[in-house]
């Protein structure tokens, strides 16, 4: 009896052990449960709050990434508005464009307009140009962008040191001495003749081929000539680069720091191209003018052209239509590719509800 007493005890304990156990299991998944909905609704809640460009960033291990996922709508848009606003650009390019006065004199073809002399052609003016007034010439079918053209210079030389023929040779090939620029070549102040075996100063086919036409502009009836300044019209980061040696005078064949003789430098990116020869501080008012040009550049070698231009400038520099072509194309591109979405975007939408 006493067996039975005490195994019943121990089963009536382990079942009373076991409903306490079953009992707490319960409550702790109860409160699990409650807790998970609670994470949950806070979750929802927070995401609730979060604005439009909050939801556009997910937070990750490696910090906050940005995946922006635009909708038809808003890439129609975005393309519709970019077009409006290059084309827009592009008008205010064309007027300003139109309202720069400017005078173009091809010059080459002229028959009096003899290599090596003098010529004289006589213009009109016919509405008045404020200052300033900016000289340029233009060159036709030069290409300076050709890649051993480029490439044949010294930037350590133009920097005014005095370099030996082997430490240029590699640079400036062909043109390394005195005597492959021209025969009888002589220094800066005209007085010295070069060593024909000596080292070109500057060297290279840039410096070579610089443009050495000269131009003098007078109104007829005017006794003075109209002064063409060549300050400033290099662009100052590039005058930094170009300095004499000591006594260049004596030993260089041509002065580095001339400004015009800068701007040559600076090869050109198209083989149609003008570059700025001088400025004129003051008005020219309309009337009959007489160019005279010293014709020293031959372009028949190449089948070049040669044109003298007078322009007035605005913001954005001289005429330039290009630009304007550039920004219409653009801006039309993404009108177009607009107007593509929406029919794109209306015929799924059609051919959905049909299926549907």
């Amino acid at each position: 009896m006493t067996d039975t007493g005490e195994n019943f005890n121990e089963e009536f304990e382990k079942n009373q052990q076991g409903e306490i156990n079953e009992i707490m299991e319960d409550k702790e998944d109860n409160i699990g449960k409650e807790f998970q909905e609670e994470q949950e609704n806070l979750t929802n809640k927070n995401e609730g709050e979060k604005g439009c460009l909050e939801r556009l960033f997910v937070y990750l291990k490696e910090g906050c990434q940005c995946r922006p996922i635009p909708s038809i709508k808003r890439t129609i848009l975005c393309l519709e508005i970019t077009g409006i606003i290059f084309i827009s650009i592009g008008v205010v390019i064309l007027i300003l464009s139109n309202n720069i006065k400017q005078i173009e004199i091809r010059y080459d073809n002229n028959k009096d307009c003899i290599i090596g002399t003098k010529c004289s052609i006589n213009f009109t003016i016919e509405e008045n140009m404020k200052k300033n007034v900016f000289v340029y010439y233009r060159l036709k079918k030069f290409y300076q962008n050709h890649r051993r053209y480029i490439k044949s210079k010294s930037n350590k030389q133009l920097k005014g040191n005095k370099m030996e023929e082997s430490s240029i040779k590699s640079d400036c090939e062909p043109i390394i001495l005195n005597k492959d620029i021209y025969e009888g070549v002589m220094s800066v102040d005209g007085l010295t003749p070069l060593d024909p075996n000596g080292v070109a100063h500057p060297c290279g086919l840039i410096a070579k081929s610089f443009f050495n036409d000269t131009y003098v502009i007078q109104k007829i009836g005017e006794e003075n000539e109209i002064s063409i300044s060549d300050k400033d019209i290099a662009w100052s980061i590039d005058k930094d680069k170009f300095k004499n040696s000591p006594n260049y005078t004596t030993h260089q064949w041509k002065d580095v720091e001339d400004e015009r003789f800068i701007v040559w430098m600076r090869p050109a990116a198209l083989p149609d191209f003008r570059k700025p020869w001088g400025r004129i501080e003051r008005d020219l008012n309309k009337g009959n003018y007489t160019l005279t040009i010293q014709n020293n550049y031959p372009v028949k070698s190449f089948d070049g052209e040669k044109y003298f231009i007078l322009s007035t400038v605005n913001v954005l520099g001289g005429k330039n239509y290009f630009l304007a072509i550039l920004y219409f194309v653009v801006g039309g591109v993404s009108v177009i590719a607009g107007i593509l979405f929406i029919i794109g975007y209306k015929y799924y939408n059609l051919e959905k509800e049909k299926v549907s």
